[in-house]
């Protein structure tokens, strides 16, 4: 017998689901007030699954605990259940082609920068830790069926991870094969290398795909103030190169990974960490206009906290 408590004051409601050889009648709902009713629980509908529970109800407005979402995998994932005559509609966040609100930002990206903002400043080893499996995969797929995802228990690595796998799973890597050339990375000259990116490496990039490294780079570069972090400049790019790039070429990936004096995507990553309000000059006028901000990095990240207190 399974049964969810929720504490009321010194009162406490139990909503216990019956054995199958056992009538209905006999359990209760008592908050002191409640007696055992066959009328009430005749008026009770049992729901097994997440996706039974949104037929009836907007799952996007419930705050439903990550634990939840977890056992809910584990059942749909064993059930045989027959075709759902009306599917909950949804859309998916990851993996599919980035489209830029208008003054905004993708769902997952503005939740958790703010998050990993507010709350991971203090992580040691930020991005580079591992969060458990089956925490990540939950939350993502939270997001891709448009439900609620409580970041507070998901904890600040799977937040991480999940800015993370946003932009690896893009279709479309922001370099190497329908991205920036590896060709115009390799370029890169030992001197002058600020003024490179900005305005070569990044004019190989798409509007919307500056924007969105703008804003992650913002908070990276947060996150290399921190030392309590332990991640520098360069630690974040080591992390967060590899899933930037991509090509059909393994061996050029790999290649293009390290950080560093070499001509690579690392070394970019870590120049765009380390010279945020050098590089991202444009960007940085485009959100907050042309007055010249007193510290464009935390002026970025709030405007992220503003998008989210207006969705």
């Amino acid at each position: 017998m399974s049964s969810f408590w929720h504490r009321v004051g010194r009162r406490s409601l139990s909503i216990e689901r019956p054995r199958t050889d056992e009538p209905r009648t006999r359990h209760s709902l008592d908050m002191g007030t409640i007696r055992r009713s066959q009328k009430f629980f005749a008026k009770i509908t049992w729901i097994d699954t997440l996706a039974e529970l949104g037929r009836h109800v907007p799952l996007s407005q419930i705050s439903v605990p990550q634990a939840v979402y977890e056992y809910d995998a584990r059942v749909e994932k064993g059930a045989t259940r027959a075709v759902v005559e009306q599917p909950i509609l949804h859309t998916r966040e990851f993996g599919v082609l980035l489209a830029m609100p208008p003054q905004g930002l993708p769902r997952p990206v503005r939740e958790t920068l703010a998050f990993v903002r507010h709350n991971g400043l203090r992580t040691e080893g930020l991005f580079r830790r591992s969060p458990p499996s089956t925490a990540l995969r939950a939350a993502k797929d939270a997001y891709d069926h448009s439900q609620y995802v409580d970041l507070e228990i998901a904890g600040v690595n799977v937040a991480a991870v999940l800015l993370k796998l946003f932009v690896r799973e893009l279709p479309n890597p922001v370099f190497g094969t329908n991205g920036c050339s590896y060709d115009v990375v390799r370029a890169m000259p030992s001197d002058g290398r600020v003024d490179y990116v900005r305005d070569t490496i990044l004019e190989q990039i798409s509007d919307d795909y500056r924007r969105l490294l703008c804003f992650v780079c913002a908070l990276l570069s947060q996150v290399a103030r921190s030392s309590e972090t332990r991640m520098t400049a360069y630690n974040l790019a080591v992390v967060w190169a590899p899933n930037m790039l991509r090509s059909n070429d393994p061996v050029a990936d790999i290649n293009m990974c390290p950080a560093g004096k070499a001509s690579t995507v690392g070394a970019v990553v870590q120049i765009m960490v380390e010279h945020f309000e050098q590089v991202f000059t444009r960007e940085i006028a485009s959100v907050l206009g042309p007055a010249e901000p007193s510290d464009a990095v935390n002026d970025i990240l709030n405007t992220v906290d503003l998008m989210n207190q207006a969705s």
